[in-house]
């Protein structure tokens, strides 16, 4: 059996940066410390970031107010772990390990342009400290051991046994999995944690109806609003963007950051709908759109359906429009044709689609739910077991596309690390 002080499970964005925040805490004597990484190795998902650009925190990121950026069922916990280590701790902690980096109003990414360079950055960091990576490497078993004077974690693997005296469990969630591993939540229900059911966060989302082959490709700015109803209440959630129309449904940032409340009502059972704005400058603005379809209407009488629609939205949009109201392109604007003209113009700022369903974790970047952030203390050290430490997406915490998640990531996982670390330098004074 393998002795080490600190094993960090998962080598994901929050281990990576825990295995660099220990290394630097520890004075004195080396700390040994290994990353299990189930995966070829670590920082896959890290190169996925950001469409490969990595978008590695913002700017933007108000501490006082996490509940702006971030979703959990105890978001006011969330402050002062980011007052500890924000998005500008991110920053200076980058630009210390060597890497550069540009700010695209309040977005920022590596300077390069490439998510490789955060990894590769974190990877030479973990070199220079040698810190030891075991990839390929799935924990089968991790139990709390005391004897004495000597408490730790016992970790096995399939080739070889660990005991660590101090044990992280940064194994990140389902998201971008093919096949949905809970094993990390298995391993922190395993020291009595409790959890919250993971769901698919930050993904496209299922619509009922026909009509969405015809849609397909369409990439337009349009305002979302998500109404959900059932159990005895009513919530409206609304966001703003660039709308993305699959042959199955909605996807795009503005779908995004509404999919965790359509993930979780879908799954108590609640009805759930999302009504489009395909013209959202019209927003506030309802004598200005009613002006412009008397003119349209006026102007275009006894004329084409393509001219007077024409320009006004994509093509596919309107046409799905038209079919969905009876009517063809070359139909003329008439007295006859108006009641369904006037539908037209309703649905294109009101149109309505019922939400089935959300695609599943391989689809989604994070996970919403997990481990409640009541069962950690300031330093993200487990409540129900001491000496465990939990960090990134395996705690309930999901952000807002943008950087957020990573740089909670970032936060949880550096504070972890740092407490690990000086706990053993406690330690190590007692006893010396």
């Amino acid at each position: 059996m393998q002795r080490i002080d600190i094993g960090i499970i998962g080598g994901g964005a929050s281990g990576l940066m825990a295995a660099v925040a220990a290394a630097d805490s520890v004075k004195g004597r080396p700390c040994e410390i290994i990353i299990f990484e189930k995966k070829d190795r670590v920082g896959k998902k890290l190169l996925a970031t950001g469409n490969g650009k990595c978008n590695l925190t913002n700017l933007s990121f108000s501490v006082e107010k996490p509940g702006l950026f971030y979703r959990s069922r105890n978001p006011e916990l969330l402050a002062s772990f980011f007052a500890r280590f924000g998005a500008e701790d991110t920053l200076k902690q980058f630009e210390r390990l060597g890497m550069l980096v540009t700010d695209r109003n309040g977005y920022v990414y590596p300077l390069s342009g490439q998510a490789a360079t955060v990894l590769d950055t974190l990877r030479f960091a973990l070199e220079e400290r040698k810190v030891h990576t075991v990839t390929e490497c799935r924990v089968e078993r991790a139990a709390y051991r005391r004897e004495g004077r000597n408490a730790g974690f016992y970790v096995q693997t399939p080739d070889e046994s660990y005991f660590c005296r101090r044990l992280i469990l940064s194994c990140g969630s389902a998201a971008g999995e093919k096949n949905a591993d809970l094993g990390g939540y298995e391993l922190a229900k395993g020291f009595g944690h409790t959890l919250i059911t993971p769901l698919p966060a930050l993904v496209q989302l299922r619509c009922a109806g026909n009509f969405w082959k015809g849609l397909a490709g369409v990439r337009t700015e349009a305002g979302i609003l998500l109404t959900i109803e059932g159990k005895g209440k009513k919530e409206e959630y609304e966001e703003q963007g660039e709308l993305q129309l699959t042959d199955y449904g909605i996807s795009g940032i503005p779908v995004f950051q509404l999919s965790r409340f359509a993930s979780a009502a879908l799954s108590q059972g609640r009805k759930v709908k999302a009504t489009i704005d395909f013209l959202p400058a019209f927003r506030g603005k309802d004598d200005d759109w009613q002006a412009l379809i008397k003119k349209k209407c006026r102007d275009c009488r006894q004329r084409s359906m393509e001219v007077l629609f024409n320009g006004l939205v994509n093509k596919k949009i309107i046409q799905t429009m038209w079919k969905l109201n009876g009517l063809h392109g070359e139909d003329i604007v008439s007295s006859e044709t108006f009641p369904a003209v006037e539908k037209v113009f309703f649905m294109l700022r009101n149109f309505e689609v019922t939400v089935t369903a959300s695609n599943p974790f391989a689809n989604a970047q994070v996970c919403a739910g997990g481990v409640p952030l009541t069962e950690v203390d300031s330093q993200m050290e487990s409540r129900c077991c001491p000496g465990l430490y939990l960090a990134g997406e395996l705690l309930d915490v999901d952000g807002r596309c943008g950087g957020y998640n990573l740089q909670w990531a970032w936060t949880s996982g550096y504070l972890a690390g740092q407490a690990a670390a000086l706990s053993i330098r406690t330690e190590r004074k007692k006893y010396d």
